[in-house]
């Protein structure tokens, strides 16, 4: 008997089993019911793809593979940069520098999105099961390469509530040129975000992207309150949020 169980005996308390998941049956029905434990476990990384849902049309649903993010966003953010020159007479020269302002954007937005909502402790079961769907599943299996890149769906959630912003508060050619950089910045973070995953060290070209890498292992390994830009440190190094 172990020293937990022998107090309970002792004090006449019958010891409570910590809830736990079983890999073997869908794990996002049953997070919720994990509590306040749920922050320890989904923080202690395991390998492996496991199933999500009992519907196979849902499961299918719920998994992107890396290349679909370019071939799905590139052309639209392409043509909406096109569109500011051609169409809207933005100067060439400007609408580079607009969609560079729209990349840096983009950095500010990663951050402040993965520090404040996809890591928010939400202790409800329906907070729970959101915060796995949207982020916990990623920190909890990080070699899930089906489960790395936002899902078409959310990810046009997230584009059209800032094509929205733009052109609700710039003229509409600055916003064509501003979107698409931010556009441009975020294909940069799914793709480079995929690569830090998957492609060995020695692998990736340049000491930068080999540096992102590992700041991104040790945000997921050693310690997940620091290192929240992945496609770029700018952000962590203004907010003193930086990995060691």
């Amino acid at each position: 008997m172990g020293k937990a169980e022998a107090r309970a005996s002792s004090s006449g308390v019958a010891a409570e089993a910590s809830p736990s998941i079983d890999s073997s049956k869908p794990v996002v029905a049953q997070v919720g019911r994990l509590g306040p434990s749920y922050w320890t476990w989904v923080h202690e990384p395991e390998p492996g793809q496991p199933r999500f849902f009992g519907s196979a049309l849902v499961e299918s649903c719920s998994k992107t593979p890396w290349w679909l993010v370019p071939v799905l966003w590139l052309p639209l953010f392409s043509y909406c940069l096109f569109s500011a020159v051609a169409a809207r007479g933005v100067p060439i020269a400007s609408a580079i520098s607009l969609a560079l302002v729209g990349v840096v954007g983009w950095q500010l937005l990663e951050y402040l999105i993965h520090r404040f909502i996809f890591h928010a402790e939400l202790n409800s079961p329906l907070g729970i099961t959101f915060h796995f769907l949207f982020h916990g599943c990623h920190h909890k299996y990080p070699m899930d390469k089906l489960r790395l890149v936002f899902p078409p769906v959310p990810a046009a959630a997230v584009v059209s509530t800032v094509w929205a912003c733009l052109v609700s508060t710039l003229p509409y050619g600055t916003a064509l040129a501003v979107f698409a950089g931010m556009g441009y910045g975020y294909v940069a973070y799914d793709v480079i975000h995929y690569m830090i995953h998957h492609v060995p060290s020695s692998g990736l070209p340049g000491p930068l992207l080999k540096d992102l890498k590992r700041r991104h292992m040790h945000h997921h390994y050693k310690d997940h309150s620091k290192g929240y830009g992945i496609s770029s440190v700018l952000f962590d190094l203004l907010l003193y949020t930086q990995s060691a």
